[in-house]
This record gives structure tokens, C-alpha cells and sequence, in this order.
């Protein structure tokens, strides 16, 4: 009796929504019980069969399931000498590819992702958010406001995508560099409708001089971090951050404390003075190389300050520099450490502390994490 339910409950959830229909030879629930078998690459050329197949692939009742049975890391990178984004899995083949000539992109410089989106940045300003389910290209374009605010055009400009929790609204921060060293920002609300949507708001100036290079920067639960500049002469630490919350548009007055706090230009406890941030599980991360180690700390609470080291991958500089400077992607369900250095992506491990080459990434300038899946957009307008 009980593994009678287990299968009605099974089927339950396999079902699939009564909007995907299906006029098919093959009853709907076991259409997509095979459908749910098949990877993301797949799908993406099979709903092109008829709007049944279509509607059922894009419904998010099922994306979810298929999300859920293959969790299959994904590298978002730009191919500029194709003028595409591709999502590449860990050996190397293309799953997909996304043209963003649209987008009249001469300088790519800045790649973020969040679940289901991608952005892509020049140092001019211009911007292109891809929806990886449909493909679509939305231009961000330059706003001539900034000139006339700052009187000029900016040096260099960077964008940075993230995801409000509270309220599942997707923004672009958007940081400028002007001469003497300043720094402007504005944010753009994604989707249509009112209340700002699709148009850049001037946002306040960071409280000190920031970094934004794809390394120095992390966008965590809504908030987006930046490691300070240390040609500032008032930087405190050299892992101190600067944070902006993108639920309110407003730097946060106090800085957060790095997990070392080494004095700038100084050599701490056998760190070098160069950390890193990244995004990793859902934290915010710090990178410290030491001699023979790349210390990862995780930020547990943001409130206490308080970081714990979590791993400590071993390498020797001397034997092969591209491993020693290579940054932590993603950590995967079996526990190794997705990591990049010399276009080449590696497996770290931390149970036998060794490495393992997965793919090559020749034709690529700039490259990411992708999150999400590849079936179900998560723009509703």
C-alpha cells in the first residue's frame, strides 16, 4: 500500500502543467517522464519540435524537476572572436551558444551572471543582460546623463548583475572611473512597467575608491562587494570591502573587515598582499595565497565580521604559477574545487590535495559560473 503512494505521488509530481498540452501520440505524463531524462542540451533543440513539446520544456513546474535531477556546472564565457556567450560544461563542449552582435560590443570587459541571466559590459558603459533560456539580448545603453553629471565621459566604465531577495528583482549596477580617480554609479531595475524599470538612476558614490575587476568583486544575497583600491592612501586594510546594497541603492557606511586585516603594501602572516573575492555555495569569499596554499575564507556572519578558512589548497608556485593564481569558480557536489588559471579550468581536490585538468578555455577572454537552468526564463516582463 505505501509503495502505491510513493508511485501516485511520483506521478503527481511528474505531471505536467495543464497549460503544456500535448497532442501527441504519447500520453503527457510519459512525455515528460522521457523528456525529464534528457540534459538541458537536448531540450533546448527538441522544443523546437511543436508548441507542446515548447510549452512543457518552458513550464516551471518542470524546469524545476530537470534542474533538479541534472546538476551539471556550467561555465558562462565570452567568445569575442565570434561575438558570442557560450555555456560550456567541465569538458569543454559547448551546450549553448547566445549571439550578442546585437549588442555592437567593441571592448567586452566585465561578464557577471546570476540564476538564469548573464551580463556583458564595455569600458565605454554599454551593457547586454541575455535571458539563457530564450536567448533574448536586452541593450543596456550608455546614458548621456553621466556626462553631463561628471562633465565628461568616464575613463572606464563597469556593470555588475545581481538578484534582490526580498523582492526578486534583478538589477545592474553600473560603477564609472573619471579622471583624478572618482568614481560615479547608477542602477538599473530589469523588466518593463513603471517605477524606474529600464532606465538608469544616479546611485551615491562609493565611500572610498573601489576595485572592479571581474577578481576584486562578489554579488552575495543582494548585495554587491568590492575590494578597495589600494592606491588609496586611506585604505585601512587590504582586505577591506565596500559594500552596496541593491535593495536600497546606498553603500553601506562601515566597511567590512577582511579575515586578516594585513596593512597595505605589507606581507601578513606569510599572505601576499593580493586577496581576491569571489561567490562560492552562496558566500562571499575571500582568496589569500600564501607560499604553498590558496586559503579560502567564508564570510559566516556579516553582522559579526566573523570569516572561517574553510580550505587550503596546496600548490607550489615554482612548479606550475598558472595553478597557484588560479581563482575558485564553483565547489561541486562531490567537494572538488572548480578553479581557472592560464585559460585552463582544474579540479582541485581536498581529500588527496591534487589537481586534475578538465578543459581548455583558448578562445575565451572572460568566464564566469552559470546558475540556473536552461529551460524556463526567470523575466516575467
Amino acid at each position: 500500500m505505501a509503495s502505491g503512494t510513493a508511485r501516485r505521488s511520483k506521478r503527481a509530481r511528474l505531471a505536467p502543467s495543464p497549460a503544456a498540452g500535448n497532442d501527441g501520440p504519447l500520453p503527457a505524463e510519459l512525455l515528460s517522464d522521457i523528456l525529464l531524462r534528457l540534459p538541458a542540451k537536448a531540450l533546448c533543440r527538441l522544443r523546437l519540435v511543436c508548441r507542446a513539446w515548447r510549452a512543457l520544456t518552458s513550464d516551471p513546474h518542470f524546469a524545476g524537476i530537470h534542474a533538479s535531477r541534472h546538476r551539471q556546472p556550467l561555465v558562462a564565457a565570452l567568445c569575442k572572436r565570434r561575438g558570442e556567450i557560450h555555456l560550456v560544461d567541465l569538458s569543454g563542449d559547448v551546450v549553448k551558444r547566445m549571439p550578442v552582435a546585437e549588442a555592437r560590443l567593441r571592448d567586452w570587459k566585465s561578464l557577471t551572471t546570476q540564476p538564469g541571466l548573464l551580463c556583458v559590459s564595455e569600458w565605454e558603459g554599454t551593457a547586454c543582460v541575455l535571458d539563457a533560456a530564450t536567448g533574448a539580448a536586452a541593450v543596456l545603453p550608455a546614458d548621456p546623463a553621466v556626462r553631463r553629471r561628471t562633465k565628461g565621459r568616464p575613463l572606464m566604465s563597469t556593470s555588475v548583475l545581481g538578484r534582490v531577495p526580498s523582492t526578486g528583482e534583478h538589477k545592474v549596477l553600473r560603477i564609472h572611473l573619471h579622471a583624478k580617480s572618482q568614481q560615479t554609479c547608477d542602477a538599473m531595475t530589469l523588466g518593463s512597467g513603471g517605477g524606474g524599470r529600464g532606465r538608469w538612476r544616479a546611485t551615491p558614490r562609493p565611500p572610498m575608491l573601489v576595485t572592479t575587476t571581474f577578481e576584486h568583486r562578489a554579488v552575495v544575497d543582494g548585495v554587491a562587494y568590492f575590494l578597495l583600491d589600494l592606491s588609496c592612501r586611506r585604505v585601512p586594510t587590504s582586505d577591506a570591502i565596500a559594500s552596496f546594497d541593491l535593495r536600497t541603492e546606498e553603500w553601506r557606511s562601515a566597511m567590512l573587515r577582511g579575515p586578516l586585516g594585513n596593512q597595505p603594501g605589507l606581507v601578513h602572516g606569510g599572505h601576499l598582499n593580493d586577496p581576491q573575492l569571489a561567490e562560492l555555495n552562496g558566500f562571499l569569499v575571500t582568496i589569500h595565497r600564501k607560499d604553498r596554499s590558496i586559503d579560502l575564507w567564508f564570510l559566516e556572519s556579516t553582522d559579526k565580521e566573523l570569516w572561517t578558512k574553510r580550505y587550503s589548497m596546496r600548490c607550489v608556485p615554482n612548479l606550475n604559477p598558472y595553478i597557484y593564481w588560479s581563482y575558485p569558480l564553483s565547489i561541486l557536489d562531490d567537494g572538488r574545487i572548480v578553479t581557472l588559471g592560464g585559460r585552463v579550468l582544474r579540479a582541485y581536490d581536498p581529500e588527496t590535495s591534487t589537481w586534475a585538468d578538465l578543459a581548455t578555455l583558448q578562445d575565451y577572454c572572460c568566464v564566469g559560473m552559470f546558475k540556473g537552468n536552461l529551460l524556463c526564463s526567470v523575466l516575467n516582463g
